[in-house]
């Protein structure tokens, strides 16, 4: 079936084009242009000027719509998925917490069925799980739980992920760590054989110890400026490395609550275009009232779409990615395709995915959300359907 959608205005990763028409064909991108012409036995649908950007792809996200990953169970996989839909996400790496070996096993056998399993339901596309612990530091663990993260001894870090590699494989996609622990550097050269991204975060490291973690392939900082420690003059750190290492990637969590504009704008300058990504670092509370809900087997309260725990530790996002995009736009003042680069264009390529998702080429998936102008979600499309 083709469908030409008309006079839209389309969202490229370096421009923007107004008035423009998309032609898609069984769920691709066959043509973008100005006046298309229409082929005959073909939908047309006139979306009037809207915006339309690619689908978004949160590379960070725990749960949504009362729902969380470590859950474990197929019902709230499938009402986090639902609920990302509704909010422009379209595809996601499940993120867990740290948790006993137990709770991680079951819910890793609870997703690794989910990604195996084809459904009729509209939801966003399981691309894998970034695992954000166990292997944290104790001084800089946020909101996971203190008891849970294991002792640093040699070889017991890589004898677990090698455990978890073979008993999922293709599963893990990102594995955050502490690079102070005794086997960061063998469980970042253990991700890069298994073409897993090795990533720094919750660590108090030295900027000395980030320049080896780098060299043994350490390549993103998970939620930068977030549960580490601060640059100081004399005590650089390692985000001083993360920010001057064109090849190290950035996470961003550009809610309006976890980085000051200024330090966003900072980054932005410091880093090349295609080493930015932005995350939602949602927890069960995107989508819902202010109230209590539990991340990581503790209680964080939610008000005015800040989430902390009872000590005050900001504790993940209760906003969605959509709302990190508007940042970078509204806030920030930065174009509109700048930002649909870090929210889909970048984790696409990241995860390896981007010769179906994350920007608008002939051959692609037509999956994309039809925005407002003020950027609010007004349709999501998946594979050339509305679903939403």
């Amino acid at each position: 079936m083709k469908q030409l959608i008309r006079q839209a205005k389309i969202v490229f990763s370096d421009h923007i084009a107004k008035h423009w028409d998309m032609l898609i064909e069984n769920g691709h991108i066959c043509a973008c242009g100005f006046n298309l012409p229409t082929p005959d036995d073909c939908l047309v649908d006139s979306f009037n000027d809207d915006i339309i950007i690619p689908g978004l792809i949160d590379t960070h996200v725990h749960g949504a719509g009362g729902a969380d990953t470590m859950d474990g169970t197929a019902a709230s996989l499938t009402t986090l998925r639902q609920t990302l839909l509704k909010e422009g996400t379209t595809a996601f790496l499940a993120t867990t917490m740290t948790s006993s070996p137990k709770q991680l096993t079951a819910v890793l056998d609870n997703i690794y069925s989910a990604a195996n399993n084809s459904s009729t339901i509209a939801q966003a596309q399981l691309l894998g799980v970034h695992m954000e612990g166990p292997w944290l530091s104790q001084e800089y663990k946020g909101a996971h739980k203190s008891a849970l993260i294991p002792p640093s001894i040699p070889d017991n870090d890589l004898a677990a992920l090698a455990r978890l590699i073979h008993s999922y494989p293709g599963l893990i996609r990102i594995v955050t760590s502490a690079i102070e622990r005794a086997d960061a550097e063998k469980l970042a050269t253990l991700c890069h054989r298994h073409g897993i991204i090795a990533a720094v975060g919750h660590s108090g490291a030295s900027y000395e110890l980030m320049l080896r973690a780098a060299a043994a392939g350490i390549s993103r900082v998970t939620h930068a400026f977030n549960a580490l420690p601060k640059i100081h003059q004399r005590q650089p750190g390692l985000l001083t490395e993360g920010l001057l290492n064109s090849a190290i990637e950035l996470e961003l969590i550009a809610d309006g609550v976890h980085v000051h504009p200024a330090i966003l704008e900072l980054a932005i300058r410091l880093k090349p275009l295609d080493k930015i990504t932005l995350i939602s670092d949602g927890t069960r509370a995107v989508g819902m009232p202010n109230g209590e809900y539990e991340l990581g087997g503790q209680t964080t309260i939610v008000e005015n779409g800040i989430a902390r725990l009872a000590d005050g530790t900001i504790a993940g996002s209760a906003y969605p990615l959509l709302q990190g995009l508007r940042t970078i736009v509204q806030t920030l003042k930065r174009p509109l395709y700048e930002a649909v680069r870090f929210t889909s264009l970048n984790p696409a390529q990241a995860l390896g995915v981007a010769d179906k998702l994350g920007s608008f080429e002939v051959g692609k998936d037509a999956t994309f959300i039809r925005l407002t102008e003020d950027l609010k979600v007004k349709q999501v499309w998946l594979q050339g359907i509305r679903v939403i």
